[in-house]
């Protein structure tokens, strides 16, 4: 039975919880401590006006069990914070971010990565949006990316800025399709890279993280390696005197075209005695492998 943690009910969290629910996730920790509000009904979906001044998680159990009548979900009024998140993810198989906080942001990112159980971290702002996948040993991390919490100047919270309705939705249901990949074990397509959602444009992109050698939560890569424009057997020879020029244990990311490049070079590599970690369809054209560098 998977268990999935979902750190707020908002507007991330209520299209997160959908889809996990309709994915055929069994089991939904909802953590939250806030009411329902008018103010926030445009993007939080799974509430109406009858429901405002009741619990969040109240009123989202009951929406959820209509869709998913064996769904089984317990709730916890509160947040995830440094004194509740271990406890919370004791038995988790996943956490989901859908907080409006940085602060808590950071803290999911970090003890994920200690109880080594993946999590998604989403955000929003305006019109535009982000989902991070992480996982414990595939690669860069929340940190890599923003490195340590901003002071309480830097940052505006949703209520502050303004967001665009249907990008909650969006970010909400991206976020739950990785976690669903994660949970499936294809770590390739769902760490390592960063989704931003551009709502002025109507863009979506997938964006590497970047090589953050020595993150203290995750550790980071050591390189990334494109080789897309390779033909075999060149793919082979660049990647492993990549990986031969990197330190006993690193990890090194390598993109290349799909076809008989991302048959061959996991392949061989495998022979020669690396380890890959994962390797999968990162987009319709481009496979991705991680590769770990030989102990000795």
């Amino acid at each position: 039975m998977s268990t999935v943690v979902i750190a707020g009910l908002g507007g991330l969290g209520c299209p997160a919880a959908l889809s996990l629910a309709e994915g055929g996730v069994e089991r939904l920790v909802l953590v939250d401590d806030d009411q329902v509000d008018i103010s926030n009904l445009a993007r939080q979906v799974l509430y109406t006006t009858e429901d405002i001044g009741r619990p969040k998680i109240e009123v989202a159990a009951e929406r959820l069990r209509v869709i998913a009548p064996g769904i089984d979900l317990e709730l916890v009024s509160g947040r995830v914070d440094a004194d509740t998140v271990d406890d919370l993810l004791a038995d988790a198989d996943l956490i989901l971010d859908a907080t409006d906080d940085p602060g808590a942001r950071f803290v999911i990112n970090d003890a994920a990565l200690a109880h080594r159980i993946p999590a998604v971290l989403g955000g929003i702002h305006r019109f535009e949006g982000l989902v991070l996948g992480i996982g414990p040993g595939f690669g860069p991390c929340f940190r890599c990316l923003f490195e340590d919490v901003p002071a309480d100047d830097e940052v505006t919270t949703c209520a502050q800025a303004g967001v665009l309705g249907p990008i909650a939705g969006i970010v909400g249901h991206l976020q739950a399709r990785r976690a669903l990949g994660l949970l499936a074990g294809d770590h390739a397509r769902h760490t390592g890279f960063v989704t931003t959602v551009d709502g002025v444009r109507g863009r979506i992109r997938q964006v590497p993280l970047p090589e953050a050698t020595g993150c203290p939560s995750c550790g980071g890569l050591a390189g990334r390696l494109d080789i897309r424009a390779d033909q075999c057997p060149i793919t082979y020879v660049r990647t492993k005197l990549a990986l031969e020029a990197l330190a006993p244990g690193d990890l090194l990311d390598v993109v290349m075209r799909r076809g008989d490049p991302a048959r061959n070079v996991p392949r061989s590599l495998r022979e020669d005695g690396y380890e890959v970690v994962c390797q999968g369809a990162l987009t319709s054209d481009d496979y991705r492998v991680l590769v770990r560098a030989r102990a000795s």
